[in-house]
Parts: C-alpha cells; structure tokens; sequence
C-alpha cells in the first residue's frame, strides 16, 4: 500500500471536515481565486524576469519559462474581457518579453532548435499576438520550422510534443513543418484520443491529457469533438473523474488544470458537484496576498527565511499553480459557466468528499453502506459522483482491503455494474489471484 502524505493545505481532520459541508458559491469562489490570484501575479510581476529569478532560484533550462507562462495567461485575461490591453501587468509582461527576445542568448538558443525550441517559438508568436512585432526573429522562426530543425515534428517524436508544436505554431502563424499532422489527427492519437484507464493514470500522464485539452480547445476557445461514439463524453467523464481524485489528494496544480479542462469541456448538462467543491478548496488554499501554493510549496522552509529570500519562494514555489488558477478562473468566465442554483454560501447537508486518507475513505465506504438505502437523492447523488474517485485513488495505492469496502459501498448505491467499478473489481480479483 502506498498513500501519500497530504500537503499542509489538506487537513483530513473532522474540524475540517465539518468545515467544507458550508461552501461558498461557485461563481463566487471562482471570482475569489481570479481577484486574489490576479492582485498577486500583478505584485510579482519583477520576479518574472529570468535574471530576477536568478538570484535566489535555481537556473531553469529554459529561462523564461515563467515569463511564457505569463504572456499566455495575459492573452486569455484580454480574450475574456478581464484585463485591458493598456493595464499595468499586460504591459509590464510585454515589456519583460521583448527584452528577453532581443537579449543575443535568446536567439542563440532559438537557433539550437534543441527540446526546448517550441517554447521560443511560443514567446515569439505570443508577443506578436500581443501587439509586439518581431521582423528579426520571426524569418529565424520560419526557417527552423521548414528545415524541421530538431526533428521535432517527425512521427517518432511523442504526440504530446508534436500537438504542442503544432499548437504554437498555428496560433502563432507560422507555417507548420509539412511532415506535421493537423492537430485533429494528433488529437486521436493522443493521450485524450485514446481511452485512458481512469483508475491508473499517473500524474505525468494526467499533466499530459489536461495539455492536450489545453491545446486542442485552444483553452476553451473551440470545442473538442474526438471520434467515435461517446468519446468526447468519456474525455469529459475522465476529466470529471480525475478532478475528484486530485481534489482528494490536495493536488492544486492539477486540480487548477482539471477545473481548466472542465470548463474547456462543458457541454452546458453540468458536471456534478465536484467543480463546485473544487473552486471552493481552491478559494481555501489562497494565501491571504491571494497565491496558491503549488505541491513543492512547504511553509516550514517558508517561515526560515526572511526578506527577499522568502520573496523568491513564495514566487517559486507558487506562481504556476496561481497561474493555472486565474487561468481556469478566466476561461470559465469566457464561456460563461455560471453555476445555477449556487449562488450564496450555504450548507445542505451533501456530503463532503472525503480526502485522500484511508481512514477518511472507510468511514465513507461503511457510512454509504448503511446508510445508502435511506439517504436523500441529494446525497445519494454526491456519493455517486464520489464514488468513481475514490475507487481510482485506492487502485493507485494498491489498497486491495480498502479497495473491497469502496466496491461494497458500490453495491449499495445501485453502480456495482458501471463500467468503472467493474474494471476495479477486475483489477482487485487479479491482484489476489
């Protein structure tokens, strides 16, 4: 057995517990994270330089990674009406880029066409995007792209990577290497394309679906229609499934990303309760200056520094899952999900899921199983969205007794014969075999 420990934000005790029965509204919660996310990112706005980073970070192999990062957000927040074009952090990222495409070792590296060549790719179409032409880098660009320098498109190279490649160029207007598929017939062959196992996807491999939904709705911008009957339906079950699990753990970079996918998703039917209790964990999580803590974040380190150096953390450890945040926060705002029914903090006895702790899961599993026949449809309800996560979390632990008591509580809410519980079922009569 292998559960891992929950980070600091993720209390499992029943004061706790208790607390997460009353949640804020889910527009309310979402505008909370996009206020206090946005309000922080602004204020950080020096630490986005590489040399800033620098002084007190370690060295990242590309440099600007968080400057590219911030550039796309910035595009979404004036796609979606949230920050204006002449604003103080639009402008300020802009200016950082320039300076950073201009700077001789930014086109040496550009040149190299090495792994990291999409991403200098990237921050060259998005400060054109932005309103920053480049005439000297753009030829460079082209060029690399049309030699496939760095083989980078070729069809050994994996999917993920060539989808991204494909992405940033096609935003980017720049012709894309003709051994290049179109990003339909790489959204089919990709991670989301292909039927994953829900109760055994990785983390790496979670990051690699919500990328590949990222880029194929250009982060809720289009639709997202794979092949096959009932697949964009399974994708949004996947995505649904997943978010419990990381909501579970903790998880607040991937559960950002999983709210991102899900509102890149909607299909205007709803997504259970799970989107709602998410965007109120995250609300929780915010620090008070409005960061999200991402999983390395550990506020032990945090309280022995003191001045710049805990200012350098902070950033360090903080400014992606924020990012990810406000960018889901926005993307929701563009597609105009607004939850019905939820607006205005309230507390109606629907059960809280339970964090991932094998002592919380029991109690839910023996309180389903007794209790089931005789609950609310409300709750009955919100067990059944919870189920599927739970199971998924015992599977990755290899918890086969706590895996049997989930299956249990399976039986009693009617869902025993679902395509989900069937698999772990399976997996369990394979693992005693």
């Amino acid at each position: 057995m292998s559960w891992a420990a929950l980070p600091s934000h993720a209390r499992a005790d029943g004061a706790d517990v208790a607390d997460r029965g009353v949640l804020l509204g889910e527009d309310e919660a979402a505008e909370r994270v996009l206020v206090g996310g946005l309000r922080w990112i602004e204020a950080q706005l020096e630490w986005f330089e590489p040399a800033r980073w620098e002084e007190f970070l370690p060295r990242r192999p590309f440099r600007p990674g968080p400057l590219l990062e911030l550039l796309g957000l910035v595009r979404v927040l004036e796609r979606a009406g949230v920050l204006p074009k002449e604003s103080p952090l639009a402008t300020g990222a802009l200016d950082l880029a320039a300076r950073v495409a201009a700077d001789p070792s930014f086109e040496a590296g550009l040149r190299r066409a090495d792994e990291y060549f999409p991403y200098h790719l990237n921050l060259i179409g998005l400060l054109e995007l932005l309103g920053r032409p480049q005439p000297a880098r753009r030829p460079v660009c082209e060029a690399l792209l049309a030699a496939d320098a760095g083989a980078h498109a070729r069809p050994y190279k994996p999917v993920l990577n060539r989808l991204e490649l494909r992405y940033f160029a096609d935003r980017g207007g720049f012709p894309a290497p003709a051994s290049l598929p179109g990003p339909g017939a790489l959204l089919a062959e990709s991670i989301a394309g292909l039927g994953p196992d829900v109760l055994q996807l990785s983390e790496s491999e979670t990051y690699a679906l919500t990328h590949v939904v990222f880029y194929a709705t250009d982060f809720g911008r289009h639709s997202l229609t794979l092949p096959g009957d009932g697949a964009t339906a399974r994708l949004r079950e996947t995505v649904r499934v997943l978010l419990g699990v990381h909501l579970a753990r903790g998880s607040l970079d991937l559960l950002a990303e999983l709210l991102l996918c899900t509102a890149a998703l909607d299909d205007g039917l709803g997504a259970g309760h799970l989107p709602h209790v998410g965007w109120n964990a995250l609300a929780r999580a915010a620090r008070p200056d409005g960061a999200l803590p991402s999983p390395v974040h550990r506020p032990e380190v945090l309280a022995g520094l003191d001045n710049a150096k805990a200012a350098a953390y902070v950033f360090g450890t903080c400014y992606h899952t924020t990012t990810a945040a406000v960018l889901a926060a926005a993307v929701r705002r563009q597609r105009g999900e607004y939850a019905q029914g939820s607006d205005g903090a309230h507390s109606d006895g629907v059960p809280p899921l339970p964090y991932a702790d094998p002592g919380a899961i029991r109690s839910w599993s023996r309180e389903v199983s007794t209790t089931a026949r005789t609950a609310s449809a409300a709750v009955r309800d919100a067990w059944t969205d919870q189920l599927d996560p739970l199971l998924a979390l015992c599977v990755q632990a290899r918890d086969p007794g706590l895996l049997a008591e989930v299956l249990h509580a399976a039986e009693h809410l009617g869902r025993a014969d679902r395509p989900t519980p069937r698999r772990a079922a399976a997996l369990l009569a394979a693992w005693g075999a």
